[in-house]
């Protein structure tokens, strides 16, 4: 009885020890360019550790807001609708260079249609 206890135990730890170890830490932070190809225009969004982001559309800052980003979940303000209210995406990393946003909750229709489904590339 103890030796099967034993093992399950060690069986147990064996598991959860390689199941943490396996779970990748993505990052956000960076800048990353997308291209409108429907209205023929660059984007860059540039995600910054203290919480920060901007967005520019040819080169230009189109939106400033702050966000934070855990567990492949970006939650995103700015002043495009509310600058109170915080959207929610997922966050599918492709590779550690390619990500694609798919809307969990976002009641701002404009930055929705601009983020929903859409993929980024990293900047090196």
């Amino acid at each position: 009885m103890v030796m099967k206890s034993s093992f399950f135990s060690l069986t147990a730890a064996t598991l959860l020890f390689v199941s943490c170890q396996s779970r990748t830490e993505h990052i956000l932070y960076g800048k990353w360019d997308l291209v409108f190809e429907s209205m023929g225009a660059d984007a860059q969004f540039v995600f910054r550790k203290d919480g920060t982001h901007d967005y520019f559309v040819n080169g230009k800052l189109f939106s400033s807001g702050r966000s934070i980003f855990r567990n492949d979940t970006l939650k995103t303000m700015d002043p495009i609708c509310n600058s109170d209210y915080y959207a929610t995406y997922k966050v599918n990393f492709i590779s550690a260079d390619s990500v694609q946003f798919v809307a969990v909750e976002d009641s701002c229709p404009p930055r929705k249609q601009d983020m929903d489904g859409v993929g980024l590339k990293r900047v090196r």
